[in-house]
């Protein structure tokens, strides 16, 4: 395997360790340190809000500069940083500014990463599986460090969590500096090393994908709006929004409300990150032999049972067989998403595009966090799964009649 991509994905690896180590335990954090169920709903609404703003300037700015690397190694130390300082607060106030930094860097380093594995890949007839691979370092390392942090958690207590996330970012920032800054078209394909397909010996957008904007000159983000990446963009809130409402809250359901603790949690959630391990690779396949809109249908339907299973409220072993499930579906939805984000707009404009993208998620992430916490308290945490279920049912459903049929790829 090449340089970039190798190098890039390792990036992401130590990224997903940093996220594996605290993410999951931010809320329990947040209410040990004194937030109520809707403090908690404003400290994430806070990071989401920050992110989506950010992955639009930074998307903005990335294309203007056509570089992608200072971006990526910047969010590492901004990650590292913010981590590190939140080891040692005292309140839970204290949170908010920090959150603040992390989705600043956290925009700058999902914009560019995704913009840059874009021009790495670009034109390659396996697409489906390598950005399916690209994604499935991620998955490994969150699995792994999510089961490790949760030992840490219980016993050296969060701080060890976030210091061990910040040390990770630190490290990330070497990595990043070594990558190779490849730009769009034939010179990516010679930096990188990949197998040009003959698509790429001259300046045509990829075979069998209909790019954002059909015409020669700039593509902003009107012409990435009205182009064939709102169908993606709407699937990526319908399916984000009750995903972030789900488990803003779902620590807190499995831990307190179920009372199997923190290490069960950690150690279900972390199950479910495992099994997205190898269903990456699965869905690559899915998605270069099935076509992108069966892929989606299939994650986002799988995903209306797991929440039917919470809505049930089964004993653990029903919990574990819907947390094997939930991995399955996350890799199929997540696999798809991302091959067609960096392959449905022009080179000049993968910035703008993942911004977009990313702004999308941020929104869903916004109303799902913002909306999580206080409908499990006001009509129940079962009430909200079966929303949730209802929701990502009408999205498999929209998506099997708006993604377009995606022909095999060539070679």
């Amino acid at each position: 395997m090449t340089r970039a991509y190798v190098t890039l994905s390792a990036v992401v690896f130590c990224g997903f360790v940093g996220v594996g180590s605290t993410g999951p335990f931010q809320t329990l954090y947040a209410t040990s340190l004194g937030a109520s169920l809707n403090q908690v709903a404003f400290i994430t609404g806070v990071y989401s809000t920050i992110v989506m703003a950010a992955g639009l300037g930074w998307g903005r700015l990335s294309d203007r500069l056509q570089r992608r690397k200072p971006f990526v190694a910047g969010a590492m130390a901004g990650l590292s940083f913010a981590h590190l300082a939140t080891a040692f607060i005292p309140t839970w106030q204290a949170l908010v500014p920090l959150r603040l930094l992390e989705g600043i860097a956290a925009g700058a380093h999902q914009v560019a990463s995704l913009a840059l594995m874009g021009h790495v890949l670009e034109g390659h007839a396996s697409r489906g599986r390598l950005i399916s691979g690209y994604r499935m370092s991620g998955s490994l390392a969150f699995s792994a460090a999510i089961v490790a942090s949760g030992w840490i958690a219980q016993t050296a207590g969060f701080r060890g969590s976030y210091l061990l996330a910040s040390g990770v970012y630190a490290l990330a920032i070497l990595i990043a500096l070594t990558i190779p800054e490849t730009g769009p078209r034939q010179a990516t394909l010679e930096s990188s090393g990949l197998p040009a397909p003959a698509s790429a010996q001259v300046p045509t957008k990829p075979t069998g994908h209909t790019s954002a904007s059909d015409s020669a000159g700039p593509t902003g983000y009107r012409a990435l709006l009205s182009g064939s990446l709102r169908p993606l963009l709407i699937l990526a809130v319908a399916y984000g929004l009750p995903f972030s409402a789900v488990y803003s809250v779902w620590p807190i359901w499995v831990a307190n409300d179920l009372g199997h603790g923190r290490a069960v949690y950690s150690q279900l959630w972390g199950l479910a990150a495992f099994v997205e391990v190898p269903c990456m690779f699965l869905s690559g396949v899915l998605i270069d032999r099935m076509g992108r809109r069966r892929t989606f249908t299939l994650g986002l339907g799988a995903f209306a049972l797991v929440y039917l299973a919470y809505f049930a409220a089964p004993p653990l072993p029903g919990l574990i067989a819907a947390q094997i499930l939930r991995g399955f579906a996350f890799a199929a939805f997540t696999a798809t998403s991302l091959t067609m984000a960096i392959e449905l707009a022009p080179p000049d404009a993968r910035g703008r595009a993942s911004g977009l993208y990313q702004t999308a998620n941020s929104l869903a992430q916004i109303t799902g966090s913002w909306l999580g916490a206080p409908l499990a308290a006001a009509l129940g945490f079962r009430t909200l799964f079966a929303l949730a279920a209802v929701a990502v049912a009408g999205a498999a459903m929209y998506a099997r009649h708006a993604v377009r049929r995606s022909p095999r790829p060539a070679g």
